[in-house]
């Protein structure tokens, strides 16, 4: 009974600080979304210092920078040059709105994320839940992107990939910029040309993948702005395969991480002593493996489409519709490389065959010819010893 009175009590408590706390239509207010980035010692659990609410920023914003790293499995030997505008589609699902978090008591309870519902009036009409639901403009995506620019340059198996953005101070958003830096090293050339000609199109590389991100932001009513850091890295192999000049099909394994950093200081401007909040939590997206796949494409000298998807703990479509790839000189065809290695496709045992059966018919002709010398030296009569002339006898 202790119990029960402590947690009616508590409820209560709760429902009469944050009821008002929603805005009209039962959404989070700005103070409540924004707290959830300040660890507070001594701050009400319930608001602060809840990582899992604004988990999904982080998780979607850290596929979404991991991805669209390579075009194709091959980087040519002549030189190469491309620039594109990747764009990463990732579907905001159920996993994003909601999240498993503990009471005051210790029990578990799925709650909304900032990307989750509003407030049912009719399925908790005095609030009792105590929930701290999602913002209204996150939980009205449908889909998560990124903008960002992206060129490479490429040539002997190498390849350097730049992206980057960047936005003014515009409303609320008070900045945006995205820097990256990419690699890549494929090693085709150094076993293509032993295979037969149905799978001379195979390709392997290795990519490396870094990004680093900063996003202000100021809500109306509010001084100050909430600064979020974000880094991504990934390390992938990527094996593609050419059954035409003109189409590539790729299979990505590679292994991804993320992290968002919260800084900066806000005060609601009517009672900013009252109301103020100092992000500090840093907040970790999929970090894990990742699987992938795509197609692309190279229509004409230039025009080099990639559609794909990648999963990483969640689902993201890769579209690099606006994308060029040129190519300056050719490269050597794998036939040409084992011409000039002396490599003979499929029949180098063979070759190494004869070779030695050469060399032992070469040895046992050396052998008979000696052998007949010998026996005509043995069969060959000895020629008498001249004999002395004999004195004459007087």
């Amino acid at each position: 009974m202790k119990t029960l009175a402590k947690y009616t009590i508590a409820i209560l408590m709760g429902a009469s600080t944050f009821a008002p706390a929603m805005d009209e239509d039962g959404w989070a207010s700005i103070y409540e979304s924004i707290a959830a980035f300040e660890d507070r010692p001594g701050g009400d659990a319930r608001i602060f210092n809840r990582p899992g609410y604004v988990k999904p920023i982080i998780e979607n914003l850290g596929n979404v920078l991991n991805s669209n790293w390579y075009v194709s499995a091959n980087v040519p030997q002549s030189l190469n040059f491309e620039f594109g505008l990747p764009i990463s589609l990732i579907p905001i699902g159920d996993d994003d709105r909601t999240f498993s978090e503990k009471d005051v008591f210790g029990n578990s309870r799925d709650v909304p994320t900032i990307f989750g519902d509003k407030w049912d009036a009719t399925a908790d009409p005095a609030n009792l839940n105590n929930f701290v639901y999602g913002n209204e403009t996150l939980n009205g995506l449908g889909v998560f992107t990124y903008p960002y620019l992206q060129i490479g340059v490429s040539a002997f198996h190498a390849r350097v990939v730049l992206r980057g953005m960047w936005l003014p101070a515009v409303s609320e958003l008070r900045g945006f910029s995205l820097l990256g830096f990419g690699l890549q090293y494929s090693f085709g050339r150094w076993f293509q040309y032993m295979l037969p000609p149905a799978a001379q199109g195979l390709d392997v590389s290795l990519v490396f993948g870094y990004n680093s991100s900063s996003i202000g932001y100021r809500p109306k009513d509010y001084d100050g702005q909430l600064d979020l850091d974000v880094s991504a890295t990934t390390f992938d192999v990527v094996i593609g395969y050419k059954p035409f000049n003109f189409f590539e099909v790729m299979m990505t394994l590679g292994y991804q991480s993320a992290t968002m950093e919260s800084s900066g200081h806000l005060e609601f401007k009517e009672n900013p002593t009252g109301m103020f909040i100092n992000p500090n939590i840093s907040v970790d997206g999929n970090c894990g493996f990742k699987f992938g796949i795509a197609i692309a494409l190279q229509l004409g000298k230039s025009y080099h489409p990639v559609v794909g998807f990648d999963y990483a703990g969640k689902s993201s479509f890769t579209t690099n519709i606006l994308y060029l790839r040129q190519q300056f000189g050719e490269d050597k065809t794998p036939d040409e490389i084992a011409k000039e290695k002396g490599y003979v496709r499929g029949a180098k045992k063979e070759d190494k065959a004869n070779e030695a059966a050469e060399k032992n018919s070469a040895t046992e002709e050396a052998s008979d010819e000696a052998q007949q010398e010998l026996s005509q030296e043995t069969e060959q009569p000895a020629e008498p010893e001249p004999s002395e002339p004999a004195e004459d006898i007087e």
